[in-house]
């Protein structure tokens, strides 16, 4: 085992040798204190001896060979997180203590580390913490260290423990590292590892999303009128949510992603929803009958922006096929919807001095009096889907930074706020740095 009381406190000692330099002269004062019975069992309180050899890791151990029960499951739990990496415990542990905070408010809640809670009843597998809340069960764990040679293998384990705690009547949460996270929102994906889409979970917001989805006015395929690549469009859409966690040592901040199941084998990918958005701790973990995991004000919005999204492009894809090719002015390309009446053009381009035209300089008066009819026809704005569409229809250079997003986006937030300042459009939200949304004024 790895843990101990020493001097009234517990002392994690794989933690402990991490932070010496010399770890063989730290542990022979180790020993000589474990010696005179400085360490004790958390659990039973007998006195344990340190050991360290060539074959097992340093560990403590009770006196000759016996051991208590919570200590036994102690060992089988970390040897089932052997693999996982060093943010693994600061994360477990924040998020136990915020839990541990809630505890006090809620009588009838109860929080522990997975091996303590059941370590009396031999399970084959521990999640990192257990929250029984009335008479629900809920088992977390957190997923670190995946890699493309560790997946296959990973998979079949978390399936094994998945199915293990839920057949123990278990809801099982995991939350996966932050390193894990790719999102590529310019094709609206999500790549994923296949452990990920394993662990992915169905929660009422995700049953929300999926009656929206399967309600949407729209005649073409979703799939297809946000150009997602995929094999086959699906009859109604499996919406899951993977919960991403980014750690300091002295915080935690969860991000949250929806997504629309699509391929279940390698390459393993899903239409993502959104960008996603960062939820505190506190938020993320507030726990009534179970734990929130979501922020409802921000998902209520993101579903009705996302409606507005989806009814602007059944537009563009409307009138463009009503309309044809339309030659562009210096560019020959087809401007759909968006070509503004020559009138509104010549005066919006007689508004701009040269001191304004420097703050956007990879727009030119074409791509800017695309950007002004957009935003005359649309009631919500997205900066990132915006540049989209100059690409994809206008012609607007397509370089991007090495995270995907087009090198064009930050001159559309300016020109954007630019017309805000116009009182044309104004700022609703910042998204972080993944979006700006803008509405109609």
């Amino acid at each position: 085992m790895q843990e101990a009381l020493y001097e009234g406190k517990l002392f994690y000692l794989k933690s402990y040798l991490d932070t010496v330099d010399n770890i063989k002269a730290e542990l022979e004062r180790l020993k000589k204190r474990a010696d005179k019975g400085a360490f004790q069992c958390p659990y039973c309180h007998d006195t344990l001896i340190l050991k360290s050899g060539n074959i097992r890791e340093e560990h403590f151990s009770h006196r000759h060979s016996r051991s208590c029960e919570i200590s036994e499951a102690s060992e089988v739990y970390h040897q089932q997180v052997k693999r996982e990496s060093k943010a693994h415990s600061v994360m477990k542990e924040i998020i136990y203590n915020e839990l541990k905070g809630q505890e006090k408010m809620n009588e009838s809640m109860q929080v522990d580390y997975g091996y303590i809670a059941k370590g009396k009843e031999k399970w084959r597998y521990y999640p990192d913490i257990i929250v029984k809340n009335a008479d629900k069960e809920i088992a977390i764990t957190i997923l670190t260290n995946v890699t493309a040679n560790k997946d296959e293998k990973l998979v079949r384990q978390i399936r094994n423990r998945n199915r293990y705690y839920q057949n123990k009547g278990m809801q099982t949460i995991w939350f996966v590292e932050d390193a894990e996270m790719s999102v590529d929102m310019n094709h609206h994906v999500i790549h994923l590892w296949e452990a990920e889409l394993d662990i992915a979970i169905k929660t009422e917001e995700d049953l929300k999303w999926e009656n929206v989805l399967n309600h949407l006015p729209i005649e073409e395929p979703l799939f297809k009128l946000f150009d997602y690549h995929h094999r086959k469009a699906p009859q109604s859409f499996d919406v899951r949510s993977l919960y991403y966690v980014h750690s300091t040592e002295t915080e935690i901040v969860f991000t949250v992603h929806r997504f629309i199941v699509d391929e279940m084998e390698y390459p393993f990918r899903a239409f993502a929803l959104n960008e996603g958005y960062r939820i505190s701790l506190s938020k993320a973990l507030l726990t009534k009958q179970t734990i929130q995991l979501s922020d409802p004000e921000v998902e209520e919005k993101n579903r009705e922006l996302f409606k507005e999204i989806v009814k602007q492009k059944a537009l563009e894809k409307t009138e463009r096929g009503r309309k044809g090719n339309i030659i562009g002015e210096k560019q020959n390309v087809n401007i759909s919807s968006h070509t503004p009446p020559q009138k509104s053009r010549k005066y919006f381009s007689q508004k701009l001095s040269n001191n304004e035209q420097r703050l956007f300089p990879l727009l030119d008066e074409f791509l800017q009096n695309a950007i002004f009819d957009y935003v005359q026809s649309a009631s919500i704005i997205s900066a990132s889907n915006l540049s989209r569409y100059l690409v994809n229809e206008c012609g607007a250079p397509s370089e991007t930074f090495s995270t995907g997003r087009f090198k064009i986006y930050s001159d559309v937030c300016n020109f954007l706020d630019y017309l805000a300042e116009q009182g044309i459009i104004q700022l609703l939200r910042k998204d972080g740095v993944n979006d700006r949304i803008y509405g109609s004024c």
